[in-house]
């Protein structure tokens, strides 16, 4: 069966008002021990598979979850089990799951096609004490559980404490508002990371909760309609999203996982401005807060990734003063109160709410729908290539003017370019691969230039602050930074025009 849950962090001092509002109501409490196993190499982990037997109440039970239809939904199958000696924990039997869904995803994990006993080994174990209670809200029952304990893997333990609200039955419109109003009240934030996962982690030795999550392309239907593509490529931006506003939210996060949320979040933006035909019910609500975070998070790794990556250049141009922060703007920009705050985890709701609605159709997957791209009734071949088509022709415009810019035109390049990069990406499966691929290579040698000059901008914005501040030795950096700019101006204006001359793929 599949869950639809909502899994929620929440800060030290927010337990005990979370744990006082649901003793109030009645909660039950239970003491929960989980033990995760996979292979040595990990291949249910790596296929985003979890294999659990896990004791309450005196009884033992074995699960399998795996990758649903949204970051909120998860197939669950859970089969009751008996321990062979009293006291010692059964072992996985993975025929209870044979002929299953939930058995078919095991075995190809492992790779059992001979029906071989799969090798496993107990990973890492989790306890906690859980405080749950069932809550009517509207149409619908909604468990809410607060759990709270430890992880122990290789011979180490992390605290985990943690909130999840599964719905039972009812609207999927009301678990959403219930996040929103637990949001609210109680400060919590949007997590998407697994107990499996964190168990993982810290069985391999990694002090972060988990790793920075990549974009991945989106597939559909070879007769998708527009409707459908746009949802394929909106799961891809929000899985992207929320996997690195989760990990930026605990707290334990490095430089990459903040970059690939800008990425995510940008990616989301894109599909968003460029097919506007396709958003049905999705509403804009969450652009606004999701482009305040996109900025803040800017400010943030200017101040870090910039600012480190030109230190030793200019270290070895002879500066006497190669540090371009300023230390008082360090602290104005905290990517964990800044993902944490609650505009954005109510738009991070919207956006979930949009992956979660149902289609009025579910075609068979080999049956040839009409297209609804918009009152033309264009093939969202039509309409992309025309979107497209204009992101390139504006371009070939930039190429041959960008030396006449001004910063903030050039910067304006940047984003176009960038446009044009991410939508060939979300939209590639309309398409022939090999094609696609040779633009989007095309594409890189200006990406890289236009980056780097940006970086120099922003590196030489970073010096007169310093100046400003009265430190006369960052006049140094200011000089050679702008002079740096001068060059790489020229090579920006080079890799653009070989993007003009790229054959388009559309």
């Amino acid at each position: 069966m599949s869950e639809i849950e909502l899994k929620f962090g929440i800060a030290p001092a927010a337990v005990a008002g979370v744990e006082r509002a649901l003793v109030r109501h009645g909660a039950r409490s239970v003491g929960i021990e989980s033990g995760y196993w996979d292979t040595p190499d990990r291949r249910l982990a790596r296929a985003d598979v979890s294999l659990r037997l896990r004791k309450a109440h005196g009884r033992w039970e074995q699960t399998v979850k795996a990758a649903g239809a949204s970051p909120a939904e998860r197939l669950e199958a859970t089969v009751p089990r008996r321990a062979a000696l009293a006291g010692v924990a059964p072992q996985p039997d993975l025929s209870l799951h044979a002929g299953t869904r939930a058995g078919h995803l095991v075995d190809k994990a492992l790779a059992r096609g001979n029906g071989a006993a799969a090798p496993l080994e107990l990973v890492h174990t989790t306890r906690v004490r859980r405080r749950h209670l069932l809550v009517d809200a509207a149409r619908s029952a909604i468990e809410v559980a607060l759990d709270w304990g430890e992880i122990e893997a290789a011979g180490r333990s992390m605290p985990i404490c943690e909130v999840e609200a599964e719905l039972k039955h009812g609207d999927v419109a009301d678990l959403i508002d219930f996040g929103r109003r637990s949001i609210d009240a109680h400060a919590l934030w949007l997590s998407t990371i697994a107990k499996s996962t964190r168990g993982n982690r810290l069985a391999s030795g990694s002090v972060q909760l988990a790793s920075a999550v990549k974009a991945t392309r989106p597939s559909f239907r070879a007769h998708a309609d527009g409707s459908e593509v746009f949802r394929a490529a909106f799961r891809s931006c929000l899985e992207q999203v929320l996997a690195n506003a989760s990990i930026v939210a605990s707290g334990a996060f490095d430089n990459d996982v903040v970059h690939q949320l800008r990425i995510g979040l940008r990616r989301m933006r894109t599909l968003w401005r460029e097919l506007p035909d396709w958003r049905g019910t999705l509403a804009s609500t969450w652009e606004a807060p999701a482009a305040q975070v996109f900025r803040s998070l800017g400010a943030y790794r200017d101040r870090r990734t910039v600012a480190a990556a030109l230190r030793q250049p200019l270290a070895d141009a002879g500066s006497p003063e190669p540090e371009l922060r300023a230390l008082p703007a360090d602290a104005a920009v905290d990517p964990v109160a800044v993902v944490r705050s609650p505009a954005f985890q109510h738009a991070l709701l919207d956006l979930l709410a949009f992956a979660l609605a149902r289609q009025d159709s579910s075609p068979r997957d080999d049956a040839p729908r009409a297209h609804v791209a918009g009152a033309d009734d264009e093939s969202p071949r039509a309409v992309t290539g025309r979107h497209l088509d204009k992101l390139h022709r504006r371009l070939a415009r930039d190429a041959k003017r960008f030396v006449e810019l001004s910063t903030l035109e050039r910067h304006g390049v940047r984003k176009r370019l960038k446009r044009l990069r991410y939508l060939s990406e979300l939209i590639a499966s309309l398409y022939d691969k090999r094609p696609v691929a040779r633009f989007l290579r095309a594409l890189e040698p200006a990406q890289d230039e236009l980056g780097h000059y940006i970086d120099l901008v922003v590196a030489t914005r970073l010096a007169r602050d310093r100046v400003d501040g009265g430190d006369a030795r960052a006049w140094f950096n200011v000089g050679w930074l702008q002079a740096k700019e001068a060059d790489a101006i020229k090579r920006c204006s080079a890799a653009l025009r070989d993007v003009a001359r790229a054959a388009p793929y559309w």
